[in-house]
């Protein structure tokens, strides 16, 4: 992976050891940590046991020595890829980690449209702040806001991707093999 000056994330003498990897059962105790600290009841649409048993679907975790730093869980289909979660043990966050998951997401992935939603950044949520800062995140990290909305039943999705234009056809495609895996209803895609 390429570190380039300037940037705010782990230089390569501070990764050390580190590595990602696909999920191994040893592992089960701290990723279940991790995801449970890091979402809401409400967020976790899916259990770990079914992702980790899931078609179609990679858990990544990023490790040193045994501990689990971080996780990522992608959902492939076709040329695509959906991130539905990326979480970063909360003994560790703001360091740099989420960023070097994601980088690495984008450098492994690079020939593909590669996914994510986060809460609408809306002015109007009491949590604006939260949701400005996410968004940023992201937006630094190599993606780009699209023109597009996810809807599902009162929660609204600002739909990101690697790419500065999308074809929404495709993303609508992608989207409703998330719902078939998440066991949800599809969502209803809207331009801004």
């Amino acid at each position: 992976m390429r570190f380039e000056e300037g940037d705010l994330w782990l230089t390569q003498k501070a990764l050390g050891e580190m590595k990602v990897i696909k999920f191994n059962k040893k592992y089960y105790k701290q990723v279940n940590n991790i995801y449970k600290e890091s979402f809401s009841k409400e967020e976790r649409y899916i259990s770990l046991n079914k992702m980790i048993k899931s078609k179609g679907t990679e858990l990544y975790c990023l490790v040193n020595k045994e501990k689990v730093y971080g996780i990522i869980y992608l959902i492939k289909y076709k040329e695509m890829i959906f991130i539905l979660y990326l979480a970063i043990n909360s003994e560790v966050r703001s360091k740099g980690y989420g960023s070097y998951l994601l980088k690495w997401c984008l450098n492994l992935y690079k020939e593909k449209d590669i996914y994510l939603n986060i809460d609408e950044v809306n002015e109007n949520k009491k949590d604006y702040e939260i949701r400005k800062r996410r968004e940023k995140f992201y937006l630094k990290n190599g993606f780009y806001m699209t023109d597009y909305i996810s809807k599902e039943d009162i929660q609204n999705f600002n739909i990101l991707c690697n790419r500065k234009s999308i074809k929404i056809e495709n993303y609508i495609e992608l989207d409703k093999f998330v719902a078939q895996i998440l066991d949800e209803p599809v969502s209803n895609i809207m331009k801004l």
